[in-house]
Parts: C-alpha cells; sequence; structure tokens
C-alpha cells in the first residue's frame, strides 16, 4: 500500500512543479508607506528597448467623485496640492469631461526647472491623462519639457463614504540624474502631492 500512496504523492509534488505559476517579475512592489497613501512602482518595457518606471499610489478619500474631480480642475487650489508647483492651469473645453493642464515645477537642485502639459479625459470611473503639445503651452528653454506622461486615476466607490484612489503614471526616464539621488525624492514628493490632493478632496 506504501508504494502506491508515494506515486500519488509524487505525482501531486511534480504537477506543482512543472504547472506551478511562474512567479511575477513585473508585478508592483511597495516602496514607500506614509500617511495611509500606499506607494508602488515596477519597470517595464515601452518596445523601444528602454524600461519606463510605473508608479501606482493607493489611498482613501472620504469625499464624492465629483468633488475629487472638481479638485484636479481647480486650478486655484492645483499649485497649493502639487508639490513644487510653481504655475498651475487649467483650459477647460466644451467638452466638461475633457480638459488641459498645464504644471510648471519649480524642482531644487539637483533638477532642472521642469514643466508639463496633460490632456486629460473623464470616462467613467476613470480620468485618463497624457502629456501633449497644445500652443497654448510653448516648450521654454529655461527648463526642462516633461515628455512620455500617460496615467489615469481610478475613482472606486468603497460604500463606506470613501472612494478608493488608485493613481498611475509612467513617463519618461531622465538619464541626468541617477536613481539612487530621484527616487528618494520623487517617491517623497508624490506622498505629500496625495496626501495634500486627499486633504482638498475632503473639504
Amino acid at each position: 500500500m506504501k508504494f502506491p500512496i508515494m506515486l500519488i504523492m509524487l505525482t501531486i509534488v511534480l504537477f506543482r512543479f512543472v504547472f506551478a505559476a511562474k512567479p511575477d517579475n513585473n508585478a508592483f512592489k511597495l516602496v514607500k508607506h506614509e500617511d495611509n497613501i500606499f506607494l508602488y512602482e515596477r519597470w517595464i518595457n515601452t518596445g523601444k528597448g528602454e524600461k519606463v518606471r510605473e508608479i501606482k499610489a493607493v489611498f482613501l478619500v472620504r469625499a464624492a467623485k465629483e468633488n475629487i474631480i472638481r479638485v484636479l480642475k481647480d486650478e486655484t487650489r492645483g499649485k497649493t496640492w502639487n508639490v513644487n508647483a510653481r504655475d498651475y492651469q487649467v483650459m477647460l473645453t466644451a467638452d466638461e469631461n475633457r480638459w488641459v493642464s498645464y504644471i510648471r515645477y519649480d524642482i531644487p537642485w539637483p533638477f532642472d526647472d521642469q514643466d508639463c502639459c496633460l490632456a486629460f479625459q473623464l470616462s467613467g470611473n476613470e480620468v485618463f491623462f497624457e502629456s501633449i503639445s497644445h500652443r497654448a503651452f510653448p516648450e521654454n528653454g529655461n527648463m526642462t519639457r516633461i515628455t512620455g506622461t500617460r496615467g489615469k486615476w481610478v475613482l472606486e466607490d468603497m460604500h463606506s463614504g470613501n472612494v478608493k484612489i488608485t493613481y498611475l503614471v509612467t513617463t519618461d526616464r531622465s538619464k541626468k540624474i541617477p536613481r539612487w539621488v530621484s527616487d528618494p525624492i520623487v517617491h517623497s514628493n508624490l506622498v505629500k502631492t496625495m496626501v495634500k490632493f486627499r486633504h482638498f478632496a475632503e473639504q
């Protein structure tokens, strides 16, 4: 009786070894947790022989979705909740679900001052955005234009008075600054930005 039992156990072990799911090396990894903001990142292929960083921030906001969208469109508050933002402009369109934002960042050394122009589109519970060129916001030779930016805000109703926000963003990597210098700054600034954003959304 022992031999059949051992054969069955060996078969199970082999089945698990052969068919076990391979570890996902491209999964998000937690890099920072502060003030109930969970920050993750991973590196993904662009298809052009390069990798870009994708960052994900996850947190809860006790506010209606409409108020969250209102904060994104409010240029009077944009400079306050966007860390290091020197200028924050919003250009509304005839379609209330589409708008363009321009942000100029006053970045401390070792970074150059940076700016970006983003097109936003609200679709259901998601707000998609990507970097664009727009004649109203031409590039300035005195600063670095952030390019290749794309991402989204995902708003999930938790049926408890809270909305779960998942913020995803990728952008072209700056090769001027090594990661060991840039990463702590990027992580810290994004957490501070989301903390301030949550504060305005909950007002």
